[in-house]
């Protein structure tokens, strides 16, 4: 299960939704580590959005530093073929209870709506696309 309140970048006045919108995403979620979590997001990721031929991910790949010696683990979403250049969004996560949280220029589409559903659906028991 999750301790989650979605943050997302536009402010709600008055209304809970339970739908994720378009922006950044933050919260908090119940997992073993930062590490942990971010590996089912690569996994399902991979699985669902990459290698799946979903049209809306085509020309984009996945960016696994889940290496925490060097800082807070993280998935960075990059243009296909161009790992080096700046990630289109990243996907953080640290600390206990493990916080995750995106930003980048994607954050700013509407793909992130979907992103940002996936990412809750995946890290609430669900592993289906």
């Amino acid at each position: 299960m999750i301790a989650l309140v979605p943050v997302m970048g536009i402010a709600l006045s008055g209304c809970v939704t339970s739908e994720p919108v378009a922006g950044p995403l933050s919260g908090e979620f119940e997992a073993k580590n930062a590490t942990a979590l971010l590996q089912n997001v690569n996994s399902l990721g991979l699985k669902c959005w990459i290698k799946s031929g979903d049209k809306a991910f085509r020309g984009l790949a996945l960016v696994p530093e889940l290496d925490t010696r060097s800082g807070s683990p993280r998935i960075l979403i990059v243009q296909k073929g161009k790992s080096q250049g700046l990630p289109q969004m990243v996907i953080e996560a640290n600390g206990k209870p493990v916080k995750l949280q995106t930003y980048g220029p994607l954050t700013a589409s509407p793909l992130s709506t979907r992103i940002n559903s996936d990412i809750i659906a995946w890290n609430t028991g669900k592993d289906r696309c």
